[in-house]
């Protein structure tokens, strides 16, 4: 399959130079004793430029010096457990009540939560793993992904836009800046309608799927039983992603290390500074930047969760 000309380690421009601000306390990039590069087999190639490094990745707590910091590290060693025991014990549940789970993931540190704690639980031959390709991902997704399947020993299910095999088709049929001229039509064709396809071919009762209440207000009531989705990491938040991703060495996805807290389409997607990676709505805060709606309010959604209802 045809990717990008160029790797996105320059989006074209789109991709802001990423400088870690000043204004960054040194707790933020503090290191722990457990952030060491991870070796568990990536694609060589694709780890030569990008390590996985979790030095390179914020962490938020001041956790302070002396007596305090150690109280503080294990106050947040009994809450990433109890959030995983609480995640485990709502897999387990949704496979009682459940019977046609399916996980879509876009690749980003909470799904790769959400894969690494189904690999955990054994039930990644249980559930099916959906990967909606756009055409106009970062070439380093689509690496990462073949990475994760080997990884864990999986398959994922990709879906693309219906009427275009490859991405060279789509190119040569609707362009290289369809996105720019309608934009809700290019989610439409790009992303809702390969996902409600994916949904309906399933026949899912339990779309899982890794959206939180830290997200921004738009989620800022996510229960996790939410009819036939399923939000395991409802109240989690983007740091407590980390140090589950931390304490576990779980592959994440390579961009990351350069200053990309969420990814999404290369086009819409910027760098974050590492001071605004875990404040509220930190996360998405490079998604969609400089896209508007019709209405003209500023575009924080691509349509999967809002247009498509279970």
């Amino acid at each position: 399959m045809k990717t990008a000309a160029v790797s996105l380690l320059a989006v074209l421009g789109y991709a802001q130079a990423f400088v870690v601000p000043s204004a960054v306390s040194s707790h933020s990039l503090a290191t722990r004793s457990s952030a060491a590069p991870l070796r568990m087999g990536l694609n060589a190639e694709l780890t030569k430029t990008f390590p996985r490094d979790f030095t390179k990745i914020p962490t938020g707590t001041d956790y302070g010096t002396g007596v305090d910091a150690e109280l503080n590290k294990r106050e947040e060693e009994a809450r990433i457990q109890y959030l995983e025991d609480s995640m485990m014990a709502s897999l387990k549940k949704m496979m009682e009540v459940k019977t046609k789970p399916m996980f879509t993931t876009a690749l980003i540190a909470g799904d790769c939560v959400i894969l690494d704690a189904l690999a955990k639980a054994q039930l990644l031959d249980r559930v099916d793993v959906v990967f909606i390709d756009t055409y106009f991902l970062f070439p380093e997704s689509l690496e990462f992904l073949r990475e994760l399947e080997a990884h864990y020993g999986f398959k994922a299910k990709v879906y693309h836009a219906a009427d275009c095999a490859t991405q060279e088709e789509f190119y040569e049929k609707y362009g290289e800046d369809y996105w720019m001229e309608d934009i809700d039509q290019y989610d439409l064709k790009c992303k809702v309608e390969p996902l409600q396809r994916a949904l309906r071919e399933a026949e899912t009762d339990a779309w899982i799927n890794g959206r939180r209440r830290d997200h921004g207000f738009e989620r800022a009531a996510l229960p996790v039983w939410e009819g036939n989705k399923v939000n395991p990491l409802a109240f989690w938040t983007f740091e407590d992603c980390w140090t589950y991703l931390r304490k576990h060495k779980v592959p994440y996805h390579p961009l990351h290390d350069v200053g990309f807290s969420s990814l999404g389409d290369m086009q819409s997607t910027r760098k974050v500074p590492l001071d605004k990676w875990f404040t509220y709505g930190g996360e998405r805060s490079g998604r969609f930047e400089g896209l508007k709606n019709k209405d003209g309010s500023n575009k924080t959604e691509c349509g999967i969760h809002t247009e498509i209802k279970t």
